[in-house]
């Protein structure tokens, strides 16, 4: 089992997207590997990123996409539907050139959620075609939904194009009360299908006051992990984990003793 950390923890979406700051921050880290979180801003600069992540000399073996793909791929209109396409192909082009072997995918997305899942999966089999010519598997990840549920909705995914692999997000199942039935599903084991895992915590608010996304660190949350990670050994996991929970503030502060002590709980965990 790999440690990853997410450029999400030390990035903010609008603010604070520079690429520069994987070159700052991850050399200070003790994993072996980061996710990278592909932001909107990226795709004019994609040349440049990919020589200045390749010349780091840094481990990029997983990705997560622009998350704007999903909310396109769900729209009514074909040539929405084909915008989406097109990012998702930009963001295997820049994971080919660094190194990625896995891409984290919101299938379905903010605000529409699993309303238009249908369209959303019409483009799924061009999708995986396109990151297997790049040399990557496509991982369709939990993310929350409003008509069905995570492992419904990505097993819909699996049912359409059985290339399809699993990132399992632990908050957004413990929202949707599926941070233990994972380990009783079977169909996700059997292949098995679950290629990466997001941890964050979860205590049954996503939201603060003023309505901006809240992400708890392991531990600040009501999730068990001891028992998550207990169950991902006995399903034989053998991909990537990555901490998910930002420790950058309002005003792009970077809290490094946070990310490290989060970062040695995780390794406690998957060591024990």
């Amino acid at each position: 089992m790999q440690l990853l950390c997410s450029t999400g923890a030390f990035s903010r979406f609008p603010d604070y997207t520079q690429y520069e700051a994987i070159l700052e921050y991850a050399p200070q880290l003790d994993v072996d590997g980061l996710e990278v979180m592909f932001y909107p801003g990226w795709y004019d600069s994609l040349e440049r990123i990919a020589i200045d992540l390749q010349a780091s000399g840094l481990a990029f073996p997983v990705m997560h996409s622009e998350k704007n793909i999903g909310v396109a791929l769900g729209k009514a209109q074909a040539e929405e539907r084909e915008q989406g396409v097109r990012w998702l192909a930009a963001n295997c082009w820049l994971g080919s050139r660094i190194g990625t072997r896995v891409l984290v995918l919101h299938l379905w997305g903010w605000p529409e959620l699993d309303n238009n899942l249908d369209n959303n999966l019409e483009r799924l089999r061009e999708c995986i075609d396109i990151a297997a010519r790049h040399g990557i598997e496509l991982a369709i990840e939990t993310i929350p939904c409003r008509r069905s549920d995570p492992l419904s909705n990505v097993h819909r995914a699996v049912q359409r194009d059985g290339r399809s692999r699993i990132a399992l997000d632990t908050e957004f199942l413990a929202k949707h009360q599926q941070i233990e039935t994972v380990f009783t599903t079977d169909w996700l084991w059997q292949k098995p299908l679950v290629r990466h895992a997001h941890i964050k915590d979860y205590d049954g608010e996503g939201f603060s006051a003023d309505g901006s996304r809240r992400y708890l660190h392991p531990g600040e949350g009501g999730i068990d992990f001891a028992r998550f990670f207990a169950g991902l050994k006995r399903r034989n996991f053998a991909g990537s984990i990555s901490l998910e929970a930002p420790a950058i503030d309002q005003g792009g502060h970077v809290d490094l003793a946070r990310l490290r002590a989060s970062l040695t709980s995780l390794r406690q965990m998957i060591d024990a």
